[in-house]
């Protein structure tokens, strides 16, 4: 199965469009022109975790976290990143990362968490836009050029509308030119009118690659100097957000629910921030870091689950009267193996592939026990 026919299917469950401007989201190094045979999936992409794939025979690493989360400014391969992509290469290895764009997809980590605490009803806080914006590229083709040119413009991302692609729209019509002394018309005469039976062609481009789309145009059109519109379009679908809420049916009691938390996670050890909540009824979580929402959390939870909080953060938590449990980055956001797993399985991808999830992850923090208190 070639590499990029598996990218295709996993963007028609996380959008790249979803992902946030700062983020990494995608292909990280590799050819997505290559054929895969078996996918290792991780938390983060480390020497470790490349021998692992190597071990299993994978072809394809999937991972949550960017590989190449900071662009690169030069590529010394003494470095961290420099050793992480020399290995890549050498090992024919491709890195695909879904971040940002899983988190607050449809079905993606929140979700995904959501439904492993047995949460109902469940929505989410605050919906994005996609960050991404897209145009729509019109260009005018004589008769008999419109499926080369469609062919050239599919090839270089064009088209892709959530989980279809090769979308466009033609319409018949005519053209007209008067060539000057100076010009090469690979149709018509020069110094008369001429009218050219025409297809009015219209493929939707992301901004990430609208330049590809008009330099694959101009390649491809047969007239020497192809004329082309291109029209920004104002989104009206709504994206996704970070921070899913839900109710717990039957309530239920402060002990009984940690303990959830904690089989849930697989915690060895977690924070809490406030005071405990006899009756827990309504939860709001969010995988990784999500110290910036406790504002919104708060109006609408009585706990909120997330990690990565700093002081001063659960100073307000206490103020606002929010109990806030810190289950940690790794931990919330190691779920990303079984989620993706159970995917290719839903998806009947793993009767053709061997998937793995990586054994060799583990949380950078160890937590040491003074006196038998937590």
């Amino acid at each position: 199965m070639k590499i990029q026919a598996l990218i295709e299917a996993l963007e028609t469950l996380a959008p790249v469009s979803l992902a946030e401007s700062w983020d990494a989201t995608g292909l990280q190094v590799g050819d997505p022109g290559g054929e895969c045979e078996a996918i290792l999936l991780c938390l983060d992409v480390s020497e470790a975790v490349l021998e692992e794939a190597i071990q299993d025979g994978a072809n394809l690493i999937v991972s949550h976290h960017p590989m190449l989360f900071t662009p690169l400014k030069s590529l010394d391969i003494r470095s961290k990143t420099g050793r992480l992509i020399k290995k890549c290469l050498s090992s024919g290895l491709t890195v695909y990362s879904m971040h940002t764009n899983l988190d607050k997809a449809e079905g993606g980590m929140n979700d995904y968490a959501a439904g492993l605490l047995g949460l109902r009803d469940v929505s989410v806080l605050e919906s994005s836009p996609p960050s991404d914006s897209y145009f729509k590229l019109v260009t005018f083709v004589p008769k008999g050029y419109r499926e080369s040119l469609l062919q050239a413009l599919f090839e270089v991302g064009g088209g892709r509308i959530g989980g279809y692609k090769e979308c466009s729209f033609s319409g018949a019509g005519e053209g007209t030119f008067l060539p000057g002394e100076e010009a090469s018309p690979a149709i018509g005469e020069k110094g008369i009118l001429n009218r050219v039976p025409e297809d009015r062609v219209e493929v939707l481009f992301s901004s990430n690659t609208l330049q590809r789309g008009i330099a694959a145009l101009k390649s491809a059109h047969p007239y020497e100097v192809p004329a082309f519109d291109v029209y920004p379009l104002v989104s009206t679908q709504p994206g996704q957000g970070y921070v899913r809420v839900g109710t717990l049916p039957p309530p239920s009691s402060w002990n009984v629910f940690l303990g959830k938390v904690q089989g849930t996670f697989n915690l060895s050890d977690f924070r809490v921030i406030g005071d405990k909540v006899e009756t827990v009824s309504r939860v709001a979580l969010c995988t990784g870091s999500g110290a910036s929402f406790i504002s919104q959390a708060a109006r609408v939870a009585e706990v909120y689950i997330t990690g990565d909080i700093k002081y001063h953060e659960a100073q307000e938590a206490q103020a606002l009267g929010l109990t806030v449990i810190d289950a940690g980055h790794f931990a919330m956001e190691r779920i990303f193996v079984d989620l993706m797993d159970a995917w290719f399985k839903h998806k009947g991808l793993k009767s053709e592939l061997k998937v793995f999830k990586s054994l060799v992850e583990h949380d950078p923090f160890t937590f040491f026990h003074v006196g038998g208190n937590h």
